[in-house]
């Protein structure tokens, strides 16, 4: 709970946490479900803050020991305590890595985002393309 001296600004309360839960469906193949809720400021006058809630699941297949392929999708709310907007955020994605070693891997995703937003001209629609190199010891 988050309260303000300022008379204009809505007490922010939520439950805020993380929680995963990891299924391994076989020796190649695990499930993981996620949620979460944050808080984060806000630039608008009278809110207070917007309380972020997620949930989202993602699948990872290993068809060889060094190519993983994963796909996600999930699901955000935004409310932004003190104004009637509130956001919705949907996600899709897919992904490959690719393991040279133990110590080097590259892994390439596209992923697609929607917002879509009960005030006008907030609405969007992206297409992500991510391109990671990783190195460990």
């Amino acid at each position: 709970m988050r309260a303000y001296d300022d008379p204009r600004l809505e007490d922010l309360t939520g439950l805020i946490g993380d929680a995963s839960l990891v299924w391994t469906a076989s020796a190649l193949t695990t499930v993981k479900l996620t949620g979460s809720s944050t808080v984060g400021e806000s630039t608008q006058a009278d809110v207070s803050g917007v309380l972020y809630r997620d949930v989202g699941v993602q699948v990872d297949h290993a068809f060889r020991q060094w190519l993983i392929g994963s796909v996600k999708a999930s699901f955000g709310d935004d409310d932004y305590v003190g104004d009637t907007r509130e956001d919705k955020r949907y996600s899709v994605g897919a992904g490959l890595t690719y393991k040279f070693n133990r110590e080097l891997q590259v892994k390439g995703e596209f992923r697609q985002n929607w917002l879509r937003s009960n005030v006008a001209g907030n609405n969007y629609a992206e297409s992500v393309f991510l391109l990671g190199l990783r190195l460990q010891r």
